[in-house]
């Protein structure tokens, strides 16, 4: 399951993501994320999302490779995206992985909001 929340007072998108994916699912969820980030950008916000990937079940081979590709074709440079990750292993892959974008990811969620605010520090590495 795959759920959108635009209620955080500093603007920040989050997605909570739990379970198992399909592709059907990855699908609708990013292309509801294109018509969330354009009106996002029409009004002038900033965007900030955050990625909450900490009850998702391990997923099916290619489906991560899926999910950076659809990130690609929504977020551009100066989005800020964090990814709340299940444990510090999963953590570390994820860096490995998004290694040069502008992608963070995160093993607690207060660290993952303050780099979504400070659009001065980089992803950490």
């Amino acid at each position: 399951m795959i759920e959108r929340d635009l209620t955080d007072p500093d603007g920040i998108i989050t997605v909570r993501s739990s379970g198992h994916w399909t592709k059907a699912e990855l699908d609708a969820h990013f292309r509801a994320m294109r018509e969330i980030v354009a009106q996002k950008r029409r009004n002038g916000e900033p965007v900030r999302v955050l990625s909450d990937l900490s009850t998702a079940d391990e997923q099916d081979m290619g489906i991560d490779d899926y999910v950076l590709t659809e990130c690609h074709r929504t977020y551009q440079p100066g989005d800020r995206v964090a990814i709340l990750t299940p444990d510090k292993q999963s953590k570390q892959r994820l860096r490995a992985k998004l290694h040069g974008s502008e992608v963070g990811a995160f093993s607690s969620r207060l660290p993952a909001e303050m780099w979504l605010m400070a659009a001065d520090l980089p992803p950490p590495q």
